[in-house]
Order: structure tokens, then sequence, then C-alpha cells
């Protein structure tokens, strides 16, 4: 499994006032990809946006079976995001209000 670090420190998430405790710390967690395709493109977004923030991969990519770490480090005002994932093929997949804050520290499986 190859790991790569991917930086967002300057990823720019959509701050909307809500009654949800905020996450003020940066999330950091590892992520694999075992959805048998290359992953492109990752962006998150607020459940409530219409819009996806920036891609935090970047020009990078992660292959069937590799592994990388997503380190988001804009303070997240929410814990709960849409994640959408982009492949090589065009297709995308996206997981409805994912726990950022639960998923902090730990590792996370796509597919």
């Amino acid at each position: 499994m190859i790991n790569r670090f991917v930086g967002a420190a300057c990823l720019a998430v959509s701050l909307l006032a809500s009654g949800a405790s905020a996450q003020t710390e940066s999330v950091s967690f590892e992520l694999t990809n075992n959805t048998g395709f290359t992953l492109t493109h990752i962006y998150i977004s607020l459940p409530s946006s219409d819009e996806w923030e920036e891609d935090i991969l970047g020009d990078q990519v992660v292959g069937e079976g590799e592994t990388v770490v997503i380190s988001v480090d804009d303070g997240l005002a929410e814990c709960e995001y849409d994640i959408r994932y982009d492949f090589e093929d065009g297709d995308s997949l996206v997981e409805k209000s994912v726990d950022m804050c639960e998923i902090n520290g730990s590792e996370y499986t796509v597919g």
C-alpha cells in the first residue's frame, strides 16, 4: 500500500451558522480506496450547501487499495460533511453526512 500525504491547509469551507457544536481543530484521517477505481478528486461540503469546496487531492490520485492521509486544517465549523469522490472513469460517489469529528485520527475506507 502506498501512503501519500495530502495537505488541505488552504481548503475553504463555507462556515454556516447553526446550533451544532463547533469543531475548531484540524481533522486528519487515513483514507483507503477500496472502490476498484482510481480516485482523482475528493470534495467536501456542508450538507446544507449546494456547492462543493476545493479538491482536497489537488494533482494527486489514489489508486485501488492505496491509502492517503487526508488533513483538513481550516477548523471545520461542523462535524457532519458530505464527501464526493470522483474517479478516473468519470463516475462519482457521494457519501452523505460523514461525521468528520468521529473519523478524526482514525482509518476510513471508501468502497
